[in-house]
């Protein structure tokens, strides 16, 4: 039983097409400068290469060359159109004189676990429509803002984009934003403990306590992953920017925002509003409550 799907090898060389220039060097005299899929998607031929000079040429991309034999596909489309069979192993030598490119295994195989999650997340955003799921109403998010988040913050608002890393602590609740929720950005808290956690008596009566900024935005989107860049990362040593992947696990939000506070007097609020905010930083992400956020509204300069 073959697991994977062969649209999953014409992607592989679709991005990876570069690494077999050497091959189309040797075998057209020049390089393959861009792939892309037939516009009738899935229909033969699955793909067209465009080699340097312009010239555009035809590209069916199998597991094995016994495929393209079963499949009956008519080999005068690629030869005449000066085109290529694609294949993991060419099993069949100088079949129809056709060229054929044999891929790496290996570097196939790398690529897909190293691509897994996003194959499967795109997948699961085609094959499920989002419109179906079960409907709830709009939710309130609160989200810390940390000083260390706002080098990219300006981005954030100037992309009307969020994203949390590839590992987020609470990934499944951020996979539940939905289109219509509100988002609201809290901190950073100024005047509070440096390093470790921040005993919530000491934190309470902290007259000090100083919330910077909150910032409230109506979710434009439904959850969604992406990993193309928007964001500036330079990760330290120890941190591994595998782990962030651009911020890829993302939603957007509409560029107006509703609600802008500015240096809220934390120790002013009440106590559950402060026992909330005492949590926030270590959660990164809650559930908001709308007494909470009204109670900071009535406490903003």
């Amino acid at each position: 039983m073959k697991w994977i799907d062969e649209k999953v090898l014409q992607r592989y060389f679709k991005e990876e097409f570069n690494r077999y220039n050497n091959w189309f060097i040797s075998e057209y005299g020049k390089q393959l400068i861009s792939v892309g899929f037939n516009s009738n998607f899935d229909k033969y031929p699955d793909l067209y290469g465009t080699l340097q000079g312009n010239e555009v040429i035809p590209i069916e991309v199998e597991w094995k060359t016994s495929n393209f034999e079963s499949h009956k596909h008519d080999p005068s489309l690629l030869t005449d159109g000066n085109g290529l069979i694609v294949v993991l192993q060419n099993n069949l030598k100088d079949y129809a004189s056709l060229k054929q490119l044999e891929l790496d295994e290996k570097h196939f195989e790398n690529w897909f676990v190293a691509n897994s999650q996003k194959i499967i997340q795109e997948s699961i955003d085609k094959a499920v429509d989002k419109n179906e799921r079960i409907k709830r109403p709009p939710k309130l998010w609160f989200y810390y803002l940390s000083k260390s988040a706002l080098k990219n913050h300006i981005t954030t608002k100037e992309e009307a984009t969020y994203g949390v890393p590839f590992i987020f602590p609470k990934l499944h609740d951020f996979k539940d934003i939905r289109k219509g929720d509100l988002f609201c950005f809290i901190g950073p808290f100024d005047g509070y403990k440096k390093g470790g956690r921040e005993n919530e008596d000491l934190f309470v009566k902290n007259r000090n306590l100083e919330c910077k900024t909150v910032e409230l935005y109506r979710v434009k989107t439904n959850y969604y992953y992406d990993e193309s860049k928007i964001w500036e990362y330079n990760p330290p040593r120890l941190n591994p920017e595998k782990n962030v992947k651009n911020y890829p696990h993302r939603f957007q939000f509409e560029k107006e925002s509703i609600l802008n506070l500015e240096n809220i007097n934390i120790y002013k609020l009440t106590l559950p509003s402060k026992k909330l905010l005492h949590k926030l930083p270590y959660v990164a992400l809650s559930d908001g409550k709308s007494d909470i956020l009204v109670d900071l509204i009535s406490k903003s300069n």
